[in-house]
């Protein structure tokens, strides 16, 4: 059955480059939470008729909604999705393609009122129609801004060409575009750049970093400081150098600050924060706390270098803070089991680096071929 509807298309700009040419692994990943921030968004209660890679087809049938929230809607989908880009880039420790270019992502959004068909195919809804087919047609246009709320002429002739009571910054184009098989299709256009000014602030966390001068364990590895940095903070990467580790749980898909994992050996778990990561000209510092399950909190403090074609990866690892509501017999024992473990926790680590050396240099060689 036939019904009128609005039909509404957040599209991310720029994701087949960003796909193609960045590494899969992370920028998929990027693409999905970024769609869902725009799904969250909805304040229309629209509906989503399909998730199309790098757009979100929304519809919702019955009245149209009036202009000022149709552009309300756009401008919170904007910045819900400009502010995630920007905690990306705040918080990313990865240093591949996709994690570094996510920023340079842009999102425009195509608005049309018309006829639409919901049909179901082996248990899938789906819209169908002329208007459906048009609203993706208008994606590929002729707009030279990069973002922008197309509307066409079909859903504002629903509101008697009223612009009255809206926000200073919009200020409409008009604008044209024709395509086989439709007549010729008028537009209004609303460029999103003014909204930019009312992102948030997103504070950089403060670093915890130790600045020590005297590692514990210091080794070369030769290999550039990218693919050691990758294979560092690539948690599951863990399993293939770390003697004993037989599992890696609630590991998150793109290790950023504040995100966790847990190391399992036989007897002993160590769950993992990642805490701080600072790129400079040819050094990285990486900062990790770890806290076991025997109660024993520490940070590990990485430190890479480019030495010549190679890396020069230093690690210190401190004790971790004591709780002041311990009491005093209480801190001094946890005082004296901590100083034994972190001991331990040298030692096992100076064979561990000696594997991960290795590790990173059959990679690098095997990427070389």
């Amino acid at each position: 059955m036939e019904s009128q509807a609005l039909i509404f298309i957040p599209d991310i700009s720029g994701y087949t480059k960003f796909i193609t040419e960045t590494e899969t692994k992370h920028s998929k990943h990027i693409i999905t939470e970024l769609l869902e921030v725009i799904i969250k968004a909805d304040k229309l209660k629209m509906h989503v008729s399909e998730i199309e890679g790098d757009a979100v087809l929304f519809y919702r049938k019955g009245d149209p909604p009036k202009l000022g929230e149709l552009i309300s809607q756009a401008k919170n989908m904007f910045l819900d999705f400009h502010t995630h880009l920007k905690i990306i880039q705040r918080d990313n420790v990865c240093q591949c393609g996709a994690c570094r270019s996510a920023v340079n992502l842009t999102l425009k959004f195509v608005s049309h009122f018309g006829t639409l068909e919901e049909v179901t195919i082996q248990n899938f809804s789906k819209i169908m129609g002329s208007d459906v087919i048009l609203a993706h047609r208008l994606l590929k246009n002729n707009i030279d801004d990069d973002e922008y709320l197309l509307i066409t002429e079909d859903y504002l002739i629903t509101q008697n060409n009223s612009d009255a009571g809206l926000d200073e910054w919009v200020k409409f184009h008009e604008h044209k575009e024709s395509f086989k098989n439709f007549k010729e299709v008028q537009i209004k256009y609303v460029p999103l750049t003014e909204v930019k000014k009312e992102l948030p602030d997103i504070s950089k966390y403060k670093k915890s970093d130790f600045y020590y001068t005297n590692p514990d364990i210091s080794i070369f590895i030769d290999a550039p400081i990218l693919l050691v940095h990758e294979l560092l903070t690539d948690n599951d990467a863990k399993l293939n150098y770390v003697p004993g580790l037989k599992e890696i749980k609630d590991n998150a898909p793109v290790n950023r600050i504040n995100t966790s994992h847990t190391c399992v050996f036989d007897d002993l778990e160590i769950h993992f924060v990642t805490q701080s990561n600072e790129v400079k000209e040819k050094e990285i510092s990486y900062v990790e706390q770890g806290e076991a399950s025997i109660g024993v909190a520490f940070i590990s403090d990485y430190k890479l270098k480019e030495e010549g074609k190679g890396t020069k990866l230093s690690l210190k690892i401190f004790p971790g803070r004591i709780s002041k509501n311990l009491s005093f017999y209480k801190r001094v024992f946890y005082i004296i089991m901590t100083k034994l473990a972190i001991s331990k926790l040298r030692k096992a680590s100076a064979k561990n680096l000696e594997t991960f050396k290795a590790y990173c240099e059959k990679t690098a060689s095997e990427r070389s071929d």
